[in-house]
């Protein structure tokens, strides 16, 4: 059974770019466009891996990372944020929370990056 990874990112651009590049090393690729609705995505069908924009709509990546947690959900995640700094700093409170990355990243180190998580 293929391996799911969840990206929760506003902008079009980058979840195209990402589920193609995920789609193409093999695993299956769930899209949430804000918080809310990647809660409910997760609390559905937990993935196996959470690539999460640190700034969405409605609930932002920490409260996210806050509510899941908050139920016991513990899912593997990747923060992506285009100031990495503050959001690792603040993304160290949370047990699901493996890695912080800025935006704009380079598609090869998300694949290598997928790839080592999920093998």
């Amino acid at each position: 059974m293929s391996k799911t990874v969840l990206v929760v990112d506003d902008q079009i651009g980058i979840r195209l770019l990402l589920e193609e590049v995920i789609h193409q090393e093999g695993y299956n690729v769930e899209v949430a466009i804000n918080g809310k609705e990647a809660l409910d995505s997760i609390t559905a069908k937990q993935p196996d891996l959470i690539l999460l924009d640190y700034k969405l709509p409605i609930i932002d990546g920490p409260n996210l990372l806050k509510k899941l947690e908050a139920q016991n959900i513990f899912v593997p995640t990747v923060v992506m944020s285009g100031l990495p700094d503050k959001a690792n700093d603040e993304m160290k409170a949370y047990k699901s929370v493996i890695k912080t990355i800025g935006k704009p990243f380079q598609l090869n180190d998300i694949r290598e990056m997928v790839n080592h998580i999920l093998k």
